[in-house]
């Protein structure tokens, strides 16, 4: 029983890298649902509150996943997201798109900050 349990812990103490996604791919993520926002396409309440929820889990996900400068940025773009969730909810169209938008350049920092390296 010992056996199996030291077993799973290995496992699992290996397998955790693979679950963490870095933070250039949460920020890619987040970048790309914002940047969506910015159309001139109508969206319906449903897709906004949609929208919000998704991307603020994803910018829960990116400051948690940064440290530094890289930190500070997330945390603005959070700020951001986290009021765009709020008009989201509130039915305030323009104000999650507002807020949307605000959070973008905080975004682009991180994904150039941390962008894979060019070979």
């Amino acid at each position: 029983m010992r056996k199996v349990g030291v077993l799973l812990l290995m496992l699992c103490v290996l397998a955790t890298p693979l679950l963490a996604a870095s933070a250039y791919d949460n920020a890619t993520r987040l970048a790309a649902l914002l940047a969506d926002t910015q159309g001139k396409a109508s969206l319906s309440a449903t897709s906004w509150k949609a929208i919000a929820n998704e991307a603020n889990a994803t910018s829960n996900k990116l400051y948690a996943s940064t440290k530094g400068k890289n930190h500070t940025a997330a945390k603005e773009a959070r700020t951001h997201v986290r009021e765009m969730h709020k008009c989201a909810m509130k039915g305030d169209a323009d104000g999650a798109k507002s807020h949307a938008g605000m959070a973008l350049p905080y975004v682009y920092q991180v994904i150039d900050a941390t962008a894979p390296a060019k070979k």
